[in-house]
């Protein structure tokens, strides 16, 4: 009987836990975003089927459904690996997910494919957009953590 008792107190613990760590995961870092919309507007064409999957995760990220974004960004990519604003837009939800480094991680990757595309105006916006994950995170812009 004891250890009835003390499994089943045992794994409410584990539960409230599991369950806080899930709610933390799915809302934006401090209920709200660092940054409240996705890049729209694609620099390259991309597949019927790849600007459907892109749009819905416009769709969700606009709603606030940072995870579903990313799984539909990420469909993107593998279809479509040239596609920066995909990259760029996984970053920006990762980033409003408080998971920094996959959002720096993101940014970079679109980085790189806006550099190749010479899609200047991207480039700075992706680099603000660092500097602004840096600035929230207390990390001077250029220096190592």
């Amino acid at each position: 009987m004891e250890l009835v008792i003390w499994l089943s107190v045992v794994l409410t613990i584990l539960g409230l836990g599991m369950g806080a760590m899930v709610w933390a995961y799915r809302r934006p870092l401090g209920n709200s975003a660092l940054f409240p919309t996705p890049v729209t507007e694609l620099s390259v064409p991309i597949s019927d089927g790849a600007r459907a999957q892109f749009e819905a995760g416009c769709a969700a990220f606009a709603a606030g459904r940072y995870p579903a974004a990313i799984d539909q960004f990420t469909n993107v990519m593998v279809a479509e690996p040239d596609c920066a604003e995909a990259f760029h837009n996984g970053g920006l939800a990762y980033a409003n997910m408080g998971t920094d480094s996959m959002a720096v991680q993101g940014l970079l990757k679109a980085s790189d494919r806006y550099d190749r595309q010479g899609t200047k105006p991207r480039l700075d916006l992706v680099k603000q957009q660092l500097e602004q994950i840096a600035g929230r995170r207390g990390v001077k812009p250029g220096a190592k953590d």
